[in-house]
């Protein structure tokens, strides 16, 4: 009897024994469970902030995980979206609900029987790369034009006071005073022409101070001579500002303002609306303007030059506002682009740093 009890004894203290481990197995699973469901929810976290947008697919095409489980607000321009079978790779083209145009650039990496789709926004890096592009052709174009300019003034001068001059002593001859008068006015048109040119050509050196932007823009709008007729919608923020030079903004909102009006020649109910958001890049606040019309807008193949100098798709046009426009911008480290849709108008985006 005592070796069965013995054995008994020593059964039930391995039984004990057994149930203190698989409790403390237990209390530790729990803990790695606890652990992994906080380090699964860190983890969805971090993949929603990232700029970028995930999706797991497998071998059939089904979506496993994703960081955008509410897919993403727009469309894609140029075929199915990343989530969906016989999508497309590179950049893509994608409309968001404001009708903001963005570039992303899809990737497609393998990963076990499925694979991972990346899609990341590069519409700020090819927007800045096409601006400094451009810049590059304006400054080497701006060098050219400020050298013809020099070179032109001193017999223009010449010739303007002579067509003057002419223009007197043939006072009582109508007829070849008034052709005469022509020659004349061309000189004049010629010599803004050059003066336009070396105000292209010269250093910005911008003198920022604090631009409100509602109250800029309604006296941009009534000092710039445009039709009475045409309707300004201002929606801008009371709170939207920029740090800009006020007389450098100045010249940029009259040539935009005096452009959309000629774009919307012949239309009717010409409107022009104002709108801004702000954004932060790269920690710093910035507000994105849109100023848009619905005039008759640029032809597709046009739309690459229009901040070429001396490029004008107007009818005696000079072709140096844009350009203007562009110089100024770009001074005070700002983004200038433009959208549009023949036959239905023009959207100019402007993005500079805002007032504190």
């Amino acid at each position: 009897m005592s070796s069965e009890g013995e054995a008994s004894r020593q059964l039930l203290e391995a039984f004990a024994a057994f149930t203190t481990v698989s409790e403390r197995l237990q209390t530790e699973y729990q803990a790695l469970q606890g652990q992994l469901g906080q380090i699964r929810d860190e983890l969805q976290a971090v993949l929603e902030a990232v700029p970028l947008a995930i999706w797991v697919v497998d071998e059939e095409g089904r979506v496993r995980f994703t960081n955008r489980p509410g897919g993403m607000e727009g469309s894609f321009l140029d075929g199915p979206a990343p989530w969906e079978s016989r999508s497309g790779k590179g950049l893509r083209r994608f409309r968001d609900p404001r009708g903001r145009d963005l570039v992303f650039e899809q990737e497609h990496r393998p990963a076990g029987r499925g694979e991972v789709i990346i899609l990341r926004d590069v519409t700020e890096l090819l927007l800045r790369a096409q601006q400094a592009t451009r810049e590059e052709r304006l400054q080497a174009m701006g060098m050219m034009a400020a050298e013809l300019a020099h070179e032109i003034r001193n017999p223009l001068g010449s010739l303007a006071l002579f067509a003057g001059m002419l223009v007197q002593d043939l006072g009582g001859l109508p007829e070849q005073a008034a052709l005469a008068q022509h020659l004349l006015e061309g000189v004049h048109r010629l010599n803004t022409l050059v003066s336009n040119a070396l105000t292209f050509s010269r250093d910005l050196t911008p003198k920022p101070a604090r631009v409100d932007l509602a109250l800029f823009w309604d006296e941009a709008r009534q000092a710039s001579g445009i039709p009475e007729g045409i309707t300004l919608e201002n929606e801008l923020p009371p709170e939207a500002s920029w740090m800009a030079d006020p007389g450098l903004l100045r010249q940029v909102a009259m040539n935009l303002l005096q452009n959309a009006a000629k774009a919307m020649d012949g239309t009717p109910a010409p409107r022009l609306r104002l709108q801004g958001t702000s954004e932060f890049l790269e920690e710093q606040r910035l507000w994105h303007l849109i100023l848009e019309d619905n005039g008759r807008g640029i032809p597709p193949g046009d739309l690459s030059r229009v901040f070429d100098p001396f490029y004008s798709g107007f009818q005696g046009g000079t072709g140096l506002g844009l350009a203007v426009c562009h110089r100024i911008v770009v001074a005070h480290g700002g983004l200038l682009f433009l959208e549009s849709e023949e036959g239905r108008g023009t959207r100019v985006h402007i993005r500079l740093p805002a007032a504190e």
